[in-house]
């Protein structure tokens, strides 16, 4: 038996790929974030490394360094949160042939 494909209206179509824009632009914007968490990964070490009889500079430089790591860690929990709601759009647009 043959499945029937459902006609999508345009409005339709629109809607899914604003949905698809906002979603990359979102991932933009997480991977910017993460990208500022490896900086302070690094910035961080560059502290601990410099400074390095300096009590002050290892307690700042492993701060930014867990600050780095959390704000990295967050940013691909939710970079793989939208990934999975992308495919969803994905299938959505792929079954009405656009």
């Amino acid at each position: 038996m043959k499945e029937k494909k459902k006609k999508v209206s345009l409005r339709e179509k629109e809607v899914m790929l604003s949905m698809e824009r906002t979603i990359l632009s979102k991932e933009r914007t997480i991977l910017s974030f993460m990208q500022t968490g490896l900086a302070f990964i690094g910035v961080g070490i560059v502290i601990i490394n410099v400074f390095q009889k300096n009590h002050t500079s290892l307690i700042v430089g492993t701060a930014l360094i867990l600050i780095g790591f959390v704000e990295v860690l967050e940013s691909m929990r939710r970079i793989l949160k939208y990934k999975k709601k992308m495919r969803n759009v994905k299938r959505k647009l792929g079954k009405h042939g656009i």
